[in-house]
């Protein structure tokens, strides 16, 4: 595949089966099995200072979930990684130099030959789409200051005997479901999800981690997706002292954690302050959870916390 050349432009682009187009043009046509079935894989990465973080890791897991489904588009990993360098670099010049962006690849199955009635015009090619949007720092600013509220719903999670948890997919009605009852609890709240056997897994935004005793626990990974945050977050506690154990964890176990956090691409490491409309501890971000951000911010060169907060006093809707 060339390299396309990305337009002049003075608005977001997109990237999207092998050219770069204005992201309002970025679409798909209604047949294809991205939208007929859901048949879709994906990745977030985020930006520090308007450089991708950990590109590497994020493309490495986006190749196991393509291998997961059996998809092989065109583009290579090393072509991608120049894709979403090229647009980073021109949609960071769009926002302000104290914001950051999120990139987004997702593949799907591409065109269905049958749902379009014989109008698809490459069936069995993969669809891939790139696209960036600036992170959302104000929930974020909010999130930081009072914690993340957690509500366990009806919907169970899916088990690994119908899709392998490690396959970073697109399918979220159960996720829409399941938010949709916590927030009748909290209007906040976000979803957390047991499995069959009514344990902790995840969220629909990260992994969740919880200090109890002393020790930080973390859902085994053959019932949750392996997280890029996650794996920092667990770089920073050994740097600390702690090891971090895979656990099955109960409801009960974690509304009695000392401190809990989420980890997610956009957040970093949020901490969650309520479970079930009551407090968790003391109901306010712990000291632990500020420790690992703060090592965070030191990583990368910037105080994620205080860029969040930046944005929310000048108001920035993003």
């Amino acid at each position: 595949m060339a390299h396309p050349t990305t337009p002049a432009s003075s608005e977001p682009l997109a990237y999207l089966n092998g050219e770069f187009v204005p992201h309002r043009d970025a679409k798909l046509p209604v047949w294809d099995l991205g939208i007929v079935q859901a048949v879709t894989v994906t990745e977030a990465i985020r930006t520090f200072r308007h450089a991708p973080f950990r590109l590497e890791q994020h493309l490495a897991r986006l190749k196991g979930s393509l291998s997961g489904i059996g998809l092989a588009p065109s583009e290579t990993l090393e072509q991608l990684r120049h894709l979403v360098a090229r647009l980073i670099e021109h949609n960071s010049g769009l926002i302000d130099a104290a914001e950051d962006l999120a990139a987004v690849i997702f593949v799907t199955a591409g065109e269905s030959l049958i749902h379009s009635g014989g109008l698809a015009a490459h069936p069995g090619r993969p669809s891939i789409c790139i696209y960036t949007y600036p992170l959302g720092l104000r929930t974020a600013a909010r999130l930081y200051t009072r914690g993340l509220s957690l509500v366990v719903p009806s919907v169970r999670h899916i088990p690994r005997s119908i899709i392998d948890p490690q396959i970073k997919y697109r399918s979220r009605l159960h996720w829409y479901l399941a938010d949709r009852e916590a927030q009748q609890v909290e209007p906040a709240a976000e979803a957390l999800l047991l499995d069959l056997n009514g344990f902790v897994t995840e969220t629909a935004k990260g992994n969740l981690f919880a200090l109890i005793g002393g020790m930080v626990q973390t859902p085994y990974e053959d019932t949750t997706l392996g997280g890029i945050s996650q794996q920092v977050v667990e770089e920073f506690l050994l740097q600390m002292g702690y090891d971090v154990e895979p656990a099955n964890i109960t409801p009960d176990e974690l509304a009695r954690a000392d401190e809990v956090w989420v980890s997610s691409t956009t957040t970093c490491l949020t901490p969650v302050t309520r479970l079930n409309d009551a407090p968790i501890a003391s109901g306010q971000p712990g000291p632990i959870w500020r420790q690992v951000i703060d090592r965070w911010s030191a990583s990368v060169g910037m105080d994620i916390v205080a860029q969040a907060e930046l944005a929310a006093g000048k108001g920035v809707v993003c």
